[in-house]
């Protein structure tokens, strides 16, 4: 649930960026001036799409800078590649751009490399106001940055537990509340009257129209042990040590978690996820046009369970929120009927859901702390760049306060800047808001050798289908997982070391 999520990918793509001036100004090479009106130069900016960003960045800051000639690069083809973290560094190296808006991949990359500009100077110099961001987000930059803030982001995703309070109401169960356990969700989930689909017989089938689930899972989640790797990092357990060499699964705190996961799986009080992914499975869905109506995201029946009113409670991000019809602009949603030959348009699902949403289940050892966390669009400087205040100039336009007072209008979004919350029309918009970073989990995500986390994840989630469809015990998922997870391990640290 971490990381990847559709929502956020969305948003990464609508919002990519490098700049660059020559030039006029007051550079010297060392210290950040402050750039006037009257000042002349050259911005190379590089973007996913020249028509989005003169659209969100480029005709403000050129009024402001009515002198400074702006260049827009596409990153498109970066941004879109197979790895788009060394792709970037690639575009980085052969355009030199001075400034660049990265992926939270691509942001904790460079920086490692040193290929990122150190802004504490900067931020000192200028006095910069840091106060006004949410401290989550500088505390995932500087963790990412190795201690370090090397970028600003504007925005942020995290996620929230949505619940259907009149399905609380009908079935007399208490409303969750902000800062529960993962343990006391599920045993919610569990007060629910359960309607099974089809999901317990094979988890890639869509459950039946009158299936009813307790919980269900995020519309992005790609496998069924996604939401036990979650629970396990809030309670601060990990799989793997790098430098150990050791897988460490079947232990008795990660059997408590899969044993409460499956069971919860094979009630049918939590909704299994298709092995697809949950999006784009026949029959009728959600389809969203963004950019201007020129990309489609379509969300099929399994991704929809909350928003039509089969389930209690759902843990997502923002962009379920705008799909239910709150928060900024910016998402045009429609509904294609199953076997429609025209295609057009229905009632929006969600639209007469009652729901309000609470902070994401946590862990009382370590209350508030999550994994949900993530960034998208970070702005940072070259640390080859000549222009540092002109590079430096843009970073404040896009992470200041006048931009962060528009954005909340208009995009899906959450500000990082507190003060311009996205309008919720009185849902507990500050849910996404209470978040803590889990340093813990972070560093064993940087440690893993490349491929390796994706590798264990596929494999644990075949393991885990096989105790929720009864072919085998979890004592023996437990056993399979420890087994061929250190086998996993131990090929892709031989790997990694034979590459070097």
């Amino acid at each position: 649930m971490r990381r990847k999520r559709y929502a956020t990918s969305l948003l990464a793509l609508s919002l990519t960026l490098t700049a660059c001036t020559s030039g006029g100004g007051k550079e010297d090479g060392a210290a950040f001036g402050s750039m006037d009106r009257d000042d002349k130069g050259t911005l190379k900016i590089g973007y996913f799409n020249e028509e989005a960003f003169y659209m969100q960045y480029g005709n403000a800051f050129q009024a402001m800078f009515p002198n400074v000639e702006l260049e827009v690069l596409s990153t498109e083809e970066a941004m879109l590649a197979d790895d788009p973290v060394t792709a970037m560094e690639d575009f980085i190296g052969e355009q030199q751009p001075d400034a660049v808006l990265l992926t939270e991949e691509q942001y904790a990359d460079l920086a490692q490399d040193g290929k990122l500009y150190d802004l504490d100077a900067a931020v000192k110099q200028d006095k910069f106001d840091l106060e006004g961001f949410l401290p989550s987000v500088i505390d995932l930059l500087k963790a990412r940055g190795g201690g370090k803030l090397y970028g600003l982001s504007p925005s942020f995703s995290s996620q929230a537990l949505y619940y259907n309070k009149d399905m609380f109401d009908k079935y007399g169960v208490p409303y969750p509340t902000d800062g529960m356990s993962w343990d006391e969700v599920l045993q919610l989930a569990a007060r629910f009257p359960v309607k099974k689909g089809d999901n317990n017989v094979a988890m890639d089938k869509v459950g039946a129209d009158d299936a009813l689930y307790g919980l269900s899972l995020p519309m992005q989640t790609k496998d069924s042990f996604e939401l036990i790797r979650e629970i396990g990092e809030a309670k601060g357990l990990l799989y793997a040590d790098s430098e150990a060499k050791t897988v460490s699964f079947d232990t008795p705190e990660w059997k408590a978690i899969v044993q409460s996961v499956v069971d919860g799986y094979e009630s049918g009080s939590i909704s299994s996820p298709p092995s697809n992914g949950g999006g784009g499975q026949g029959g009728g869905g959600l389809m969203i046009r963004g950019m201007g109506g020129k990309s489609t995201i379509s969300f099929g029946p399994a991704t929809m369970r909350f928003m039509s009113g089969q389930a209690a409670m759902t843990v997502d991000g923002p962009l379920l929120m705008n799909m239910l019809g709150i928060g900024g602009g910016g998402m045009k949603m429609a509904t294609k009927a199953a076997g429609s030959s025209d295609g057009g348009a229905a009632k929006a699902p969600g639209e007469d859901i009652n729901w309000d949403l609470v902070s994401i289940p946590t862990d009382p050892s370590q209350q508030g702390v999550t994994g949900s966390m993530s960034l998208d669009n970070i702005f940072a400087i070259n640390a080859s760049s000549e222009n540092l205040s002109a590079a430096w100039e843009f970073l404040k336009y896009a992470n200041g306060e006048q931009l962060a007072k528009t954005s909340s209008k208009s995009s899906p979004a959450l500000s990082s800047r507190t003060a311009f919350k996205n309008e919720a029309d009185g849902k507990n918009i500050d849910a996404f808001y209470n978040e803590k970073i889990n340093e813990q989990a972070l560093l064993q995500e940087n440690s893993l050798p490349q491929g390796f986390a994706q590798s264990f994840e596929e494999m644990a989630a075949g393991q885990i289908n096989q105790a929720v469809q009864g072919s085998q015990s979890v004592d023996d998922a437990l056993k399979a997982i420890q087994s061929q997870g250190q086998d996993l391990l131990t090929k892709a640290l031989a790997d990694e070391e034979a590459a070097e």
